[in-house]
């Protein structure tokens, strides 16, 4: 889940309305807590393993504390990706296209080591469950210190279920037939 988002400039001005998709592998905008301050960097999406040329692109929220190449990094290395959207294909292999129904940026939670960043997936809200079961766990901005710098808080946002959100472009396709 959270294979592709993409950006414009209502999320990075320096865009000029061009919409940017991101894509597993590059090298994307983030933000983290750094001396003291937020800050933007760039980071690889995925993590690398060592023993393939696969990417671990994503985590789910509720085995990140299982996971020991997780562990470290939830509870140290927490960042935010912001997103205008973020694209995921239907069981018919449609691809539709979700956004805040408030038009504001998105912010996924991620985790970080090594200058590589994977996106924290959770389970679907109402809205994206027609399409898939997981979605990317969105933090609200004003929740953004809580996520990227306060020692234990940060876990209640792990169960926090984002109802901002709308199909903005695909659309569903309903079959005639029950198989």
């Amino acid at each position: 889940m959270c294979g592709q988002y993409y950006c414009d400039s209502s999320t990075f001005s320096f865009l000029e309305d061009e919409e940017v998709k991101m894509s597993p592998g590059q090298s994307i905008p983030v933000l983290l807590y750094f001396n003291n301050k937020i800050v933007i960097t760039k980071l690889r999406w995925g993590y690398s393993l060592l023993m393939n040329k696969e990417l671990i692109i994503n985590a789910r929220c509720e085995t990140l504390f299982d996971k020991k190449i997780f562990q470290n990094d939830i509870r140290e290395r927490r960042c935010l990706i912001p997103a205008k959207g973020f694209y995921q294909k239907d069981t018919n292999q449609n691809r539709i296209s979700f956004e805040s129904q408030q038009h504001q940026t998105i912010y996924f939670a991620g985790i970080y080591h090594n200058n590589e960043v994977v996106i924290i997936t959770t389970k679907a809200n109402g809205v994206m469950r027609t399409v898939h079961n997981r979605m990317p766990l969105m933090i609200p901005k004003e929740k953004a210190y809580q996520w990227l710098i306060d020692g234990e808080a940060y876990k209640e946002l792990l169960i926090f279920q984002n109802e901002d959100l709308k199909i903005v472009s695909g659309h569903l396709q309903q079959t005639l037939f029950e198989y």
